[in-house]
């Protein structure tokens, strides 16, 4: 079936997640460049950047990053990016990127698929250091991911079939099991193997429903309130994946 790998293209475990598990293992000792690059190639084989992949590595360490952190912004949701920038502007058209942030500034990498193939990165330099202003636990993270498995399993449920169509369930299941197969570093603790687990199957719900009734913002909480509903949802996806993340780079670099 095509749909999972059309739909995980949309999905928020992109290469930046990658990129921040992968990098800051790195940092820390816990693995190689060669297995970097083995696991980036998950996201595509090809990854651009200035000075090459082990070129960025080695930048990377020079400038002792304090802390990597995976951010998902999206509308509305800015995930502390400075208002107006190209860093902002580059993140939420992309809804990814990673952050190394040192004493006085951060650095920002946004992935940019050019193909199947290619993502190519494109680096920003902000100062002062971004704040996590709004930070969650992973124990908050795997929390709340509990009511929204209970919601989203709820709405894609009371959607009509679609005549013709492939099982609704099995187009969920086959995508949950793509997204879940996210490759990463051994210092990663089972608890954020689980949420990250959890996390795929709510996405997964919301984007095979939303691609079977574009109006299933509306479906997935009743026509007062589907937008917010379908929101939240989508929400706790990003803030469970990088509460997952957050606590890997931590470990990390621990």
């Amino acid at each position: 079936m095509a749909i999972p790998y059309l739909l995980a293209r949309r999905s928020t475990a992109g290469p930046a997640l990658g990129m921040a598990a992968w990098a800051s293992a790195w940092l820390g000792g816990h693995t190689g460049t060669d297995d970097v690059v083995a696991a980036l190639g998950h996201w595509a084989q090809v990854h651009t950047v200035d000075g090459g992949l082990p070129g960025l590595l080695l930048e990377l360490r020079r400038s002792a990053p304090t802390a990597v952190r995976l951010l998902l912004p999206a509308p509305g949701d800015p995930a502390g990016l400075p208002a107006g920038t190209a860093a902002e502007r580059a993140a939420l058209a992309r809804g990814e990127a990673v952050g190394f942030d040192g004493a006085g500034s951060s650095l920002l990498l946004v992935p940019t698929a050019e193909s199947a193939d290619v993502v190519a990165w494109t680096s920003f330099r902000v100062a002062p250091a971004l704040v996590d202003r709004d930070p969650i636990t992973l124990g908050e993270a795997e929390y709340a991911l509990r009511d929204a498995v209970r919601d989203a399993t709820s709405a894609l449920a009371a959607l009509p079939p679609e005549p013709g169509a492939p099982s609704a369930h099995a187009a969920v299941a086959e995508l949950a099991q793509h997204l879940g197969a996210t490759p990463l570093p051994a210092i990663a603790g089972a608890r954020a193997h689980r949420v990250l687990d959890t996390a795929a199957t709510v996405e997964a719900i919301l984007l095979v429903a939303g691609e079977r009734h574009p109006d299933a913002g509306i479906g997935l909480g009743g026509a007062q309130r589907g937008d917010a509903a379908y929101s939240a949802l989508a929400r706790a996806v990003r803030s469970a994946r990088t509460a997952a993340i957050d606590s890997i780079t931590r470990d990390a670099l621990r």
